[in-house]
């Protein structure tokens, strides 16, 4: 990752002398930054365009060797620095009202600070994190940490950034590990506490959230847009004993009409930890398995980890127990983390032990790109990395000298990192990963998931964990993300997989993974009906979120959107934590508790339009609750009036698209799209596919108007009172079921227009 600061043209107000303080801070620009001689003390502040405060932070002087840096003089007057024998501290200016503050050592050892930042409001962001949305009064650890139990505060993805909601935005560039204090030691500061020998604070001045998260993801790099086939419905189990378990999946995903286009081999499925050598006695005639799920329209994904085993612990019957095959070389060959005796790192993880992959070292990441294509000629194209968390790190060396302690953070990132490598350098970029850990600038290897939650409702780390973990995700900038469905410990009840279901295919990535290795089928007819409705409606919204992906990849708008980020004119919208905008136009209201019906909060529209129920067309103010009904085969799931939503239609069994060794029987993504066209406003979309939609009103009439960069059909869907016709009937037909008029349009560059009732 870059986090280079980008070219920004805005300055500051320099209101400090090397020699004296001033007593004016009144700025003429969005900050100032004043320097006390007597203390050492550095105040930055950042005010609003109008020129009012929005923070103060305070950078205390610290001591070293007993001399105080209280004499300071202008190194470069372009930059700003202050500099002195121990330490320099320099600010830089970025133009789209974002600044920096950098105070170095200049021993290159690490020092305590409390860093205080004046504030009391409320506070977003700070990485996956599953206990809260808002994190006032709490103390979010800034260390990446596997925890399979209840969660807490602690996280698989911490990010040092964050949102307040008064207006600005702050992030941390460091891979140390810290401490966020949003109020809960002083209800009048964040405290920033940190042990380094060089601190970067970046500050970047909204006003609102999604300004703030455009430049925090311009600053550590914008999202990576998965393959349009990662999209689609992923199946995988904890264990596959065996062949038979692997066609399962995929042949019976087929038998009940269900799309897919991943089925996710995990551990074990080689003869060693990790070896990458296929274990045929596991898997027999495997050529002919993965040829078998590739003909029903499938891609593999293997699991993998940074972990090199020792020796070879393979927790299944029947399977040989033989030397690692790879340990030895590694070892020899200086590859893995060491010790401080120069020994290899042997860690204790839920697999055995084994050593680490040193990512630092060149010759190591060459290397364990060479042991992953052994597996090559099974033809994955997806990599399930799992571990990477810094809960292993004591007194590890590694090969560039990095301070273990910043390998707590930094290692998550190099994992992922050379994943990706490979993926670009190997397969062509055509591949994608699925990632446990991280840290800021995950979403540059897309997709993450949730990591280890329990098959329940529980609060501490069941379902509504999960949806808050998604929204902070998308707080912190990382876009493309998923989850376990229907938890990965214990075995999810009816209610539970159903419930979890909804709320996966209204998720970027929809999985179904569990320790209990149920499949929709294993359940009753009624869940694997319901499984198969909200499977399709994935599948059909695949143009919906790969427009909004690409929204993601241009200014780091996620797909899953907060209500706090979403509607930021509404006071009352935040409160709801429970709810999100999917994509621009979807608000999902998840059954987050066992029940039948739950309150939803519907916003206030800055166009002041209504919102209509997705299943049946009904209309609602917004600004108000509303008590909705929810059996079990229903989700609350709202659309915004006026809305254009680009669809696949429901056939549709894969997003890969069709190849001469897939089964005729297999529907692959094509050419054909659905637009479900919303009463309401005048609206427009213009799809990542090609297609520009459009509707106004003239003469009582909805003039919808449509094109296509290449020749298509397209099948027009409108809502309409279900007792009336429409006046202008010709050529539509309505679905009874589902109340929906619809019209079959063949499109092209040139413009056609469709007309119906305004009624």
């Amino acid at each position: 990752m870059r986090w280079a600061v980008p070219a920004f043209a805005i300055a500051f107000l320099l209101l400090c002398s090397p020699a004296s303080s001033l007593a004016d801070d009144k700025p003429s620009e969005s900050m100032s930054v004043r320097l006390e001689p007597e203390s050492g003390e550095v105040t930055v502040k950042l005010f609003t365009r109008e020129g009012d405060e929005r923070m103060t932070l305070r950078l205390p002087p610290i001591s070293i060797d007993g001399k105080s840096q209280r004499e300071f003089h202008v190194s470069d007057q372009q930059t700003v620095a202050y500099s002195n024998s121990a330490v320099e501290i320099r600010f830089d200016t970025d133009g789209r009202d974002s600044a920096s503050i950098t105070w170095t050592a200049l021993d290159g050892k690490p020092h305590d600070f409390v860093i205080p930042i004046k504030d009391n409001s409320d506070y977003y962001g700070g990485g996956e994190r599953f206990g809260s949305l808002n994190h006032k009064g709490l103390i979010l650890p800034m260390v990446s940490i596997d925890r399979p139990e209840a969660k807490g505060s602690v996280s698989y993805k911490p990010v040092p950034f964050y949102m307040s909601t008064r207006g600005y935005g702050l992030f941390v560039e460091s891979f140390e590990p810290g401490t966020f204090d949003f109020n809960a030691t002083d209800r009048d500061h964040v405290l920033l506490k940190y042990r380094a020998s060089r601190m970067r604070i970046v500050f970047m001045n909204g006003p609102d959230f999604a300004r703030i998260i455009d430049d925090y993801t311009d600053l550590t790099d914008r999202p990576r847009v998965p393959p349009a086939w990662s999209f689609a419905p992923w199946k995988s189990r904890n264990i596959h004993h065996n062949r038979e378990e692997v066609l399962a999946d995929a042949e019976l995903t087929r038998k009940h009409d269900l799309p897919g286009s991943v089925i996710v081999i995990d551990s074990p499925w080689e003869t060693g930890y990790n070896d990458f050598t296929l274990n045929e006695k596991q898997f027999r005639e495997p050529e002919a398995m993965f040829a078998r799920v590739r003909e029903l329209g499938f891609h593999t994904c293997l699991w993998l980890t940074p972990f090199i085993n020792s020796k070879n612990l393979i927790d299944m019957d029947g399977i040989d127990r033989g030397p690692s095959k790879n340990f030895a070389e590694a070892k020899e060959r200086g590859l893995l983390v060491k010790r401080p005796d120069g020994e290899p790192m042997i860690v204790d993880w839920w697999k055995g032990k084994g050593g680490l992959v040193d990512f630092t070292n060149p010759a190591a990441l060459k290397w364990w790109h060479d042991q992953i294509d052994i597996a090559r000629e099974w033809r994955f194209v997806a990599l399930k990395c799992d571990d990477g968390e810094g809960n292993f790190v004591q007194d590890a060396v590694f090969h560039d000298g990095s301070a273990a302690s910043e390998m707590k953070n930094r290692y998550a990132a190099l994992y992922l990192d050379a994943a990706q490598k490979y993926i670009d350098e190997r397969l062509d970029g055509d591949g994608v990963l699925f990632a446990r850990c991280g840290f800021a600038g995950t979403q540059q290897f897309p997709f993450c998931w949730a990591g280890d939650n329990e098959a329940s409702f529980s609060f501490e780390n069941g379902l509504p964990t999960v949806i808050l973990a998604g929204q902070n995700a998308a707080l912190s900038g990382i876009p493309f993300w998923g989850h376990d469905i229907a938890g990965y410990t214990g075995t999810p009840t009816k209610e539970l997989f159903i419930r979890w279901t909804q709320f996966g295919a209204l998720s970027p990535c929809m999985q179904v993974h569990m320790t209990s290795n149920l499949g929709p089928w294993d359940f009753d007819d009624e869940t694997l009906a319901i499984y198969r409705k909200f499977a399709k409606l994935h599948t059909s919204l695949f143009p919906y979120i790969y427009d909004a992906a690409h929204e993601a990849a241009r200014s780091g708008m996620p797909i899953i959107r907060p209500m706090v980020l979403a509607f930021p004119k509404d006071p009352a919208a935040a409160a709801h934590r429970y709810q999100y905008l999917f994509g621009p136009d979807l608000l999902v209201a998840p059954m987050y508790q066992p029940g039948t019906h739950r309150a939803v909060y519907l916003p206030k529209r800055p166009d002041g339009g209504e919102w209509l129920d997705y299943w049946s067309g009904k209309e609602f103010a917004g600004g108000q609750t509303y008590e909705v009904e929810a059996p079990l085969e229903h989700l609350p799931l709202f659309v915004r009036a006026g809305a254009i939503i680009p669809m696949l239609p429901e056939e549709i069994d894969t997003l890969i698209p069709r190849h001469a060794g897939m089964s005729k029987e297999v529907v692959p993504i094509d050419d054909r799209r659905v637009l479900q066209v919303w009463p309401g406003p005048d609206t427009s979309i213009a799809t990542s596919g090609g297609i520009s939609a459009g509707t106004t009103r003239a003469e009582g009439n909805v003039l919808l108007q449509l094109s296509s960069k290449s020749p298509r059909t397209l099948e027009v869907r409108r809502r309409a009172d279900a007792t009336a016709a429409p006046k202008n009937n010709e050529g539509w037909e309505r679905d009874a079921t589902d109340q929906w008029w619809c019209k079959p349009v063949v499109i092209g560059p040139d413009p056609v227009t469709v007309t119906w009732d305004s009624r």
